[in-house]
């Protein structure tokens, strides 16, 4: 009954799609869109982010080759020494015996695991028994379980390739081609693996009597630290997938490790080629300004302080730009960062079902009475949580797009963007509604502008579809009334008064410089950590020329995804990433001109992580044309 209500359904809706392409309302919007269409690409605006005919100048200039003096001297000292380091690191015993652990865990072989288990066992049982004169039934069969595991001998990652289940989500999220022997057999074998099994399993089960996550965390630590230092780029995908989760100290933690790999790397691998660029070089100059203002701030160790995590962040663009090498790596990281959005987003829809953890604290109670919990997933604020999703959605927006009607990747990746765009609604961020639509505005006017059709049936659909305090709190925009939107106002008033005596050096980055000088300009005793509005801060902590350097990187960047949109099909995979990320990237700016979007440092980090995606991208693809 159901099969046939929808099949009626849809061949009543296919119906009328078709009258519509055949009608004279259709003709005209055509003509109207390629009207709008052949303007548009003729316009000022394409001609400054979009001329393919002036070249990346930036690479040429004096201020280019002063701020690349640190990787001109790393090249130097690569030619004096790196080489005959990079040979002694690989005959190396103790690296050697790092490689067979990373192979050994990644097998997951029984043997090694059940030598590392059984260790753990007995040591935490040994120091419980001398300590506390006790001892543990769970550890003693985790004990048991290791014997066990040490008579066999198999590799179970190599059990996942036939596995019907792992094959049907390899399919439905788009990695087909990812096959799990991966380890070297040579090395999953000998006595000195097992030796090292054990050491391992000894410090874990002595860790784990002082703290027993920690302990436990131990082993997989060890094994992604030697990971990461053996294969750079396995620290960004780490990087990007758990930025939405982890602690802002343990991304930072990730990103300073795959930074020193790659710096290892440039060392000791010969013909390495560094990239740069105008994005990077705006960056460099960007953070050199803070620096200087932060000398000079109100409060230099707190200015310092946040400096530093710009420093981290800002570097690990770098950092992305030169490991990124093939495009096969740069669509399975966007594909990893869809799934650690959607997972994100699930958080935050579960939150709203179930009522876990949620609060009012972000919402005026006396003009929204009703339903007005925020969500805020595992980011830690409802706006903070929007701007996560707008440019992650973009991605999977892309990915639905480009797979078959026939593949299950298609749907699985409708159902992420649903989702996400599900829990965008439920984090009730004005600003990021506005975000989104500049976001889906840009993606269709250049993925199909045909689309706009679809726009005054989309208008009467909407009405009925949207709940109605949604439409309350859209339309409460600009409303005084709400506290939150006087709040903003109040802020940015003070906050440009302060620029009438700040903009040229600005007051130095953070808080703490912050509020040592907004509470003179503050308007009706409001309190406030920033200014709400990432231009302003830019412009207070770094005076007028951070602001202008932030504002022309971002037009670089936009420049450069132009053109990587233009060097191939508009219906093209890298085609639409760069329209993906440039929309993403956009939707994000526009939200923060109502928030301190780097406020929170881990979506400061993935914000500069998506714009080096993006570069990696055109940096791959031009390489590719000039082959």
């Amino acid at each position: 009954m159901n099969s046939f209500i929808i099949s009626s359904l849809a061949g009543l809706f296919r119906n009328i799609g078709n009258k519509f392409k055949e009608s004279a309302t259709s003709a005209l919007f055509t003509r109207i869109y390629l009207a709008f269409s052949r303007a548009w690409e003729n316009s000022l605006i394409m001609g400054l982010v979009g001329s393919q005919k002036r070249g990346d100048k930036a690479s040429k200039s004096l201020i280019y080759k002063i701020f690349r003096l640190p990787i001109t001297f790393w090249e130097y000292l690569r030619g004096k020494i790196g080489i005959r380091l990079g040979e002694k690191i690989k005959t190396s015993l103790l690296c050697g015996l790092g490689r067979d652990y990373i192979q050994s865990f990644m097998a997951v072989n029984t043997r090694f695991w059940g030598v590392m288990l059984l260790s753990a066992s007995a040591a935490y049982t040994a120091l419980k028994l001398a300590a506390v004169h006790s001892y543990s039934k769970p550890v003693l069969a985790a004990g048991a379980v290791g014997v066990i595991m040490l008579l066999l001998n198999y590799n179970l990652t190599a059990f996942l390739n036939g596995s019907g289940v792992v094959t049907f989500i390899k399919k439905a999220a788009g990695f087909e081609n990812l096959d799990f022997e991966f380890y070297d057999e040579k090395r999953i074998s000998g006595v000195q693996r097992l030796v090292l099994a054990a050491i391992i399993g000894i410090c874990t089960g002595a860790a784990v009597c002082f703290s027993p996550l920690l302990g436990l965390m131990l082993p997989f630590a060890v094994f992604g630290g030697l990971l990461v230092m053996w294969v750079p780029v396995t620290g960004v995908f780490a990087a990007m997938f758990i930025a939405p989760f982890a602690p802002t100290m343990a991304l930072a933690g990730v990103c300073m490790l795959t930074t020193l790999s790659l710096l290892v790397k440039a060392l000791t691998k010969e013909n390495f080629k560094w990239r740069f660029g105008g994005v990077g070089l705006g960056l460099v100059l960007l953070l050199t300004l803070l620096f200087v203002s932060c000398v000079f701030s109100f409060a230099r160790v707190g200015s310092l302080t946040v400096w530093a995590m710009y420093f981290v962040f800002i570097v690990f663009y770098l950092v992305i730009v030169n490991t990124l090498e093939t495009k096969e790596q740069i669509y399975a990281l966007i594909k990893l960062f869809v799934i650690a959005g959607a997972l994100v987003a699930l958080y935050g829809v579960m939150q709203y079902a179930f009522g876990w953890t949620t609060t009012n604290a972000w919402i005026d109670e006396t003009m929204f009475e009703d339903d007005t919990m925020r969500v805020y997933s595992t980011m830690g604020n409802p706006n903070v949580l929007g701007e996560f999703l707008l440019v992650v959605m973009p991605f999977a927006a892309v990915y639905f797009l480009k797979y078959k009607a026939k593949t299950w990747a298609k749907w699985v990746y409708l159902a992420m963007f649903a989702l996400m765009g599900l829990c965008l609604v439920l984090t009730q961020s004005r600003g990021c509604w506005i975000g989104f639509m500049v976001s889906l505005a840009v993606f269709v006017t250049f993925y199909e502008g045909r689309l706009w059709g679809l726009l005054p049936i989309a208008v009467c659909i909407i009405p009925f579809v949207i709940p109605e305090t949604m439409v309350e709190r859209f339309m409460s925009i600009g409303n005084m009334e709400d506290s939150s939107t006087s709040y903003r106002v109040y802020i940015w008033l003070a906050t440009i008064n302060m620029l009438k005596h700040y903009w040229v050096g600005g007051i130095g980055m953070g808080e703490l410089a912050f509020n040592k000088v907004y509470p003179f300009f503050a308007y009706n005793g409001v309190v406030a950590p920033h200014s709400h509005n990432t231009f302003l801060q830019l412009t207070v902590e770094g005076g007028i020329g951070a602001l202008v350097l932030f504002v022309v990187v971002e037009a670089v960047f936009v420049k450069k995804m132009s053109s990587l949109y233009r060097m191939d099909n508009k219906k093209s995979e890298d085609s639409m990433l760069a329209l993906a990320a440039a929309s993403g990237v956009l939707g994000f700016l526009v939200q923060s001109m109502f928030d301190y979007t780097f406020y929170n440092y881990r979506m400061m980090a993935m914000f500069f992580m998506v714009m080096a995606v993006g570069v990696s991208l055109l940096y791959i693809k031009s390489e590719e044309a000039k082959k």
